[in-house]
């Protein structure tokens, strides 16, 4: 049966189909039922389909409803015949290692098509994809990579958009041998830009470059390591250029870096830190407010150095005029009972080293929780987190980092599409004793 092509099918038909579709799932074998999960978990895979999925049979062809794949499983490396099952799926964010697989399907020489029509806005569009082996992408019919062929990479495309509204995205994949992995994330790139690194190695920034490469965000904590093919981790610089387009309002630029940094905007150094020996400002958290009149782009420069000892460098830019972070503060590391302190935040960016956020609150086993809402422009995000010790974040509700336990690591979260608007997040934090730290963003 032919697809009618929208979001909603006329009643009648949408009734019928509907019937029949619950009749023969209620004749099908449970074998059936068990196709959907992966059998090696990725970043935000499980074992099963839920909740992310519903299965349908391939009977029946559905069009995928909007902001959501229609996935199609085929046990042949080339996408021919009927699938062997089809899923509904929030993401497509799968890495099944050198032996995993979709289950239901066997463990090399097959394919799926994901079909989706998706929220964009107006304006340059992104779109980034690593796959091992092959994939196609289509964006309303237009091709924007095709590598089908064995191999792993990752590969992007921008496209200008210049209507807001549904988009049709087709993305084909096939594993040939070995391991098997496919992502696909886009956003808008005129607001949130990739960065260009190039990597130096010494600590002045001084000519040859070593070498140069795309960075999505600044958020790096090499500890006592450095960035991989530096050959001295005790003597490096980095510099990284972006233009961004930013919306009217007082744009924050957070800034931290271990040891120093240089802030360049339109040019002009407008910070600076530990850049010079004895200058103070290194491995210190500050940040530079940038009141922008009108909808307009601006040319950023970030410096940073490394001579020795722990490196870090990161850099995150949030609008002040969204609502701020409410805040809540506790005495235990359980988030019980009342809080101590209540208060607003501008972003969720804090090194406390071995002090406190706020009197009232023990220098150990301390816990806070952020609920605030934040503007984004429709895409496909990656939430990020740096966190000495244990996190948790929700978004519209949905989980989608839970590491409460001690330790200090940077955490990532499924990719997850966020239409364009404000939207509700939820952080939780807590300190298992000695430093204590927190950062969020996203990607």
């Amino acid at each position: 049966m032919k697809a009618m092509k929208g979001i909603a099918w006329p009643g009648a038909v949408s009734l019928g189909l509907t019937l029949l579709a619950l009749a023969v799932v209620a004749m099908a074998p449970a074998a059936s039922a068990a196709a959907p999960g992966a059998s090696a978990a990725g970043p935000g895979v499980g074992a099963g389909c839920a909740p992310d999925c519903v299965t349908f049979l391939p009977l029946i062809r559905r069009e995928a409803a909007r902001n959501v794949w229609l996935g199609e499983y085929y046990a042949n490396p080339d996408l021919s015949g009927a699938p062997a099952y089809t899923l509904v799926e929030k993401r497509v964010d799968y890495d099944w290692g050198a032996t995993g697989h979709p289950a239901g399907l066997p463990a090399d020489f097959f394919s799926i098509r994901w079909t989706g029509y998706w929220n964009l806005e107006i304006g340059d569009y992104t779109f980034l994809a690593y796959a091992d082996d092959g994939l196609r992408l289509w964006l309303d019919g237009q091709l924007l990579i095709d590598l089908w062929q064995p191999g792993m990479g990752s590969y992007d495309a921008t496209a200008f958009v210049s209507t807001a509204g549904p988009h049709e995205l087709k993305l084909e994949y096939f594993e040939e041998t070995g391991g098997a992995a496919i992502r696909l994330q886009w956003r808008r790139t005129d607001h949130f830009p990739r960065w260009q690194g190039d990597y130096y190695s010494n600590p002045w920034l001084n000519s040859p470059r070593l070498y140069s490469q795309v960075d999505p965000v600044l958020q790096f904590d090499w500890d006592v390591g450095c960035p991989a093919w530096l050959p001295d981790c005790d003597a490096f610089s980095i510099r990284w250029n972006a233009t961004a387009l930013f919306l009217p309002g007082t744009q924050r630029i957070y800034a931290y870096a271990d040891e120093g940094y240089q802030l360049f905007v339109d040019g002009t150094k407008v910070k600076e830190g530990g850049w010079l020996d004895g200058q103070p400002g290194g491995a210190v958290d500050a940040y530079y407010d940038l009141d922008v009149k009108k909808l307009e782009h601006h040319q950023l420069t970030y410096n940073v150095h490394d001579r020795g000892g722990p490196a870090e460098a990161r850099l995150w830019i949030e609008n002040l005029d969204d609502p701020w972070w409410d805040v809540q503060y506790y005495a235990n590391d359980k988030l019980r009972g009342s809080p101590v302190r209540t208060e607003h935040d501008a972003s969720i960016f804090h090194d406390w080293g071995l002090g406190v956020p706020h009197s009232g609150v023990p220098a150990d086993g301390f816990s806070i929780r952020w609920k605030g809402q934040r503007y984004f422009h429709a895409g496909c995000y990656r939430f990020g987190m740096f966190a000495d010790d244990g996190v948790r974040l929700w978004v519209d509700g949905e989980l989608l980092i839970d590491e409460w336990h001690d330790g200090r690591t940077t955490y990532a979260s499924p990719l997850t599409y966020v239409d364009s608007g404000f939207h509700e997040v939820t952080v939780e934090y807590y300190d298992g004793g000695g430093e204590a730290e927190i950062r969020f963003w996203w990607e």
